[in-house]
């Protein structure tokens, strides 16, 4: 252990506290200091430039998981009501290493202590008391080349203990599973935290989902289930989410081997082993492209994408990969198993992710509307949308005589409309951004009065983008 005095560190007590983020993904996060400093702030420069004193020659480093932790975080990690500050760094010399120091303030001096492993990068880092002795454990993913490995330390009596690595467990990467994932939740709401881990095989195209508990200093699993045809590691995406008001439940995004898409499984814990609840593929909803899991009507329950293929065109694709707008229709889980499974419509929502603005679609207009730009009235700063609706299914060919213009969708930059002071009047008004004015024109009022739609109603349907 190295012992040094800082020049000024005493302020550092006073100071941790003040313009700090934390992460409000879980109780009693760290502290993230440095993440994103918008504004210069003296103070934090000098915290920095203390701490890369102690790093030395090494760099500090920010983990992939940076919304849950930062380079530098203040937290308490053996339970005696005094933060430590850890920051996560990389030193590039003969052996690469990656790893994190420990620093613990007492009166004007500065007592550190440093874990590196042989490595290039830090994909997951964060801090949990995972068997819940008052002591958080210290949690990482170690990439080393091709191969990630998971770590789990503990700080205790000024000392670094390490209680699992891959020299001293390597179930996680046998047989070829080279890549590794983490999640930590209590997902069966037992008051102890799960160790969620999914690993992956390249050359199986084989993703296995770990359920464990870590109990004297052990990793216990107990249950596994094995998900096949699984294209590639990156692209992988899990998340918790609710299935009910008391159920929580781990939301899966898996890329296909066969196509480009993506699969959604729901997985939940029940008196300690895993449920797949989609496991019938009857039921598996599958999207073309990757669209995280929500709560679009803010009840609590985690809402499950499903992009109509209708809305994505030639024009959608024109300039990039992923469409320029989509109508995603949001469903929930049913809560039953087997060949019951299901989903239950919940809403459907045009998104428009140029101009950043989606519209809740009315009940009576579900899979009947249809959103098409006009490119000829198009430029830089103003588009024009025109909202169709289809007396038959949009999901099917809708010949043009059957599908009949509700109204004109112009959005306008602010920057026009306060130069010119005329666009925005080409009609009402019915939200407005950060950036673009949005203006209703050239409304069908006969089909409109049919489906008990007015200005007013539709400014409720318009909202920006989260």
């Amino acid at each position: 252990m190295r012992l040094l005095k800082l020049i000024g560190v005493l302020s550092l007590v006073t100071i941790f506290s003040t313009g700090c983020y934390k992460s409000e993904n879980v109780e009693n996060n760290p502290i993230n200091l440095f993440d994103e400093l918008p504004i210069y702030n003296e103070e934090k420069r000098e915290i920095s430039e203390n701490v890369k004193i102690i790093a030395g020659s090494a760099d500090l480093t920010l983990p992939s998981n940076s919304i849950e932790v930062g380079k530098i975080n203040e937290i308490d990690l053996n339970n005696d009501k005094k933060d430590e500050i850890v920051f996560f760094e990389k030193r590039e010399d003969i052996r690469n290493e990656v790893g994190f120091t420990v620093l613990n303030l007492n009166d004007n001096e500065s007592n550190d202590i440093s874990y590196t492993k042989h490595g290039n990068k830090i994909e997951y880092a964060n801090f949990y008391d995972l068997d819940n002795d008052g002591n958080k454990e210290i949690i990482l993913l170690i990439q080393d080349k091709n191969i990630i490995t998971l770590n789990i330390c503990r700080y205790e009596e000024g000392e670094i203990k390490e209680l699992i690595s891959n020299e001293n467990y390597d179930y996680f990467n046998k047989d070829d599973f080279t890549k590794l994932g983490v999640l930590v939740d209590d997902l069966d709401d037992d008051n102890t935290l799960e160790l969620v881990v999914y690993n992956y095989n390249y050359k199986s195209k084989e993703m296995d989902l770990n359920i464990c508990h870590f109990k004297d200093n052990q990793i216990s699993i107990l249950d596994r289930l094995v998900f096949e045809n699984i294209r590639n590691f990156e692209d992988i995406e899990i998340s918790v989410g609710n299935i009910s008001s008391k159920d929580k439940a781990l939301f899966l995004s898996l890329p296909n081997n066969e196509d480009t898409g993506y699969t959604t499984q729901v997985v939940y814990l029940q008196d300690k082993e895993l449920v797949n609840a989609f496991g019938d593929t009857k039921s598996q909803i599958k999207n073309g492209y990757f669209i995280p899991f929500e709560d679009v009507n803010n009840d609590g329950i985690t809402n499950i994408p499903k992009i109509e293929l209708s809305s994505v065109t030639i024009d959608t694709l024109s300039t990039s990969t992923f469409p320029t707008s989509l109508i995603i229709s949001w469903n929930k889980y049913n809560g039953k198993q087997g060949e019951d499974a299901d989903v239950i419509f919940v809403s459907q929502i045009y998104y428009n992710y140029e101009a950043n603005f989606r519209f809740l679609i009315p009940n009576n207009l579900v899979g009947k509307l249809s959103v098409i730009e006009d490119t000829e009235n198009r430029s830089g700063n103003y588009k024009v949308f025109n909202f169709y609706y289809n007396s038959t299914n949009t999901y099917s060919e809708t010949s043009p005589h059957e599908r009949k213009l509700l109204f004109t969708l112009n959005v306008t930059e602010k920057t026009i409309v306060d130069d010119t002071k005329n666009i925005s009047k080409t009609g009402n008004n019915v939200y407005e951004s950060d950036k673009y004015i949005f203006s209703v024109s050239d409304m069908n009022m006969t089909e409109m009065k049919k489906l008990d739609l007015n200005i007013e109603i539709l400014k409720d349907y318009f909202s920006a983008i989260k």
